[in-house]
């Protein structure tokens, strides 16, 4: 066998897998997780036995449950976070309800409300059986059922009753949005009936940049990332030139919203 010939066919090989990995369409995207602050006055774990806390990885998405507390809104009650997050594709919320029973079926009890930089809205209806559930799926006379597959459970465990329970997690898409998101509200706009809303953790999902094309083409998003693995050091590597490999850096920035709630109202005893 020639050796030279195989040697050859070698760099070709080495050179075309380089070019299919970095022309390959590259997703990346930061979660800015959204601290619940003093509007959360009830203790997940006074409803949950051993529930997560902390910096917390949840269907795929980190939460802030450093606070240990939820949010529990009554008949009437809302909870408004702001900030601003700039091509945001998606919002994630930590979502059930309290008090939920059958009767409640198909019954709209809520909505989140996002509001966009250029005054326009976005609003979600929580609808019991469809996007929303009772949060002690172990209770009886309840709706411990969902249909809409934007909301799946991602986290299952015990009350400290020792019945089931769960965490449950609203996606709200956005795909293609260029648009600021200026503020999340969540309601109870229930008007009867002892049923409530509880918000355990938000998280905002930024543009995800999308790298196409290797050396001289721009990240089409916000990711450093992104922009790191298309620097023009990078198209000199021996994956391109079959030459020397040179190596340079990258650096993740994470994306954080300042985030002012409001709300009013008490969570009554359960």
């Amino acid at each position: 066998m020639n050796s030279s010939i195989f040697v050859k066919s070698a760099k070709g090989l080495i050179l075309a897998s380089g070019l299919i990995a970095a022309s390959s369409v590259v997703g990346y995207a930061q979660d800015a997780t959204v601290a619940l602050g003093a509007q959360a006055t009830v203790p997940l774990s006074s409803l949950y036995a051993n529930p997560p806390t902390g910096s917390a990885s949840l269907g795929g998405h980190t939460f802030d449950l450093s606070g240990g507390n939820l949010v529990s809104l009554g008949s009437g009650e809302s909870v408004t976070y702001t900030g601003s997050w700039s091509n945001a594709q998606s919002v994630y919320l930590l979502l059930n309800t309290m008090n939920t029973y059958f009767w409640y079926d198909q019954s709209v009890v809520g909505n989140v409300t996002l509001t966009f930089s250029d005054g326009t809205t976005q609003s979600t209806d929580l609808t019991v059986g469809g996007n929303i559930r009772e949060w002690r799926t172990g209770a009886g006379n309840t709706v411990t059922w969902t249909s809409d597959p934007a909301t799946s459970y991602v986290w299952s465990g015990s009350a400290t009753d020792g019945s089931a329970a769960t965490i449950d997690m609203l996606t709200i898409n956005l795909t293609g949005s260029t648009k600021t998101i200026t503020s999340v509200a969540i309601n109870n706009t229930n008007g009867w009936g002892s049923l409530r809303v509880d918000l355990a953790g938000l998280t905002v999902d930024p543009l995800t940049a999308t790298c196409i094309m290797p050396g001289n083409a721009g990240p089409t998003g916000p990711s450093q990332a992104c922009a790191h693995s298309q620097a023009d050091q990078h198209a000199k590597s021996a994956n391109f030139t079959g030459t020397s490999p040179s190596q340079g850096q990258s650096s993740h920035s994470a994306n954080a919203g300042v985030n002012t709630p409001a709300m009013t109202g008490k969570h009554p005893a359960h």
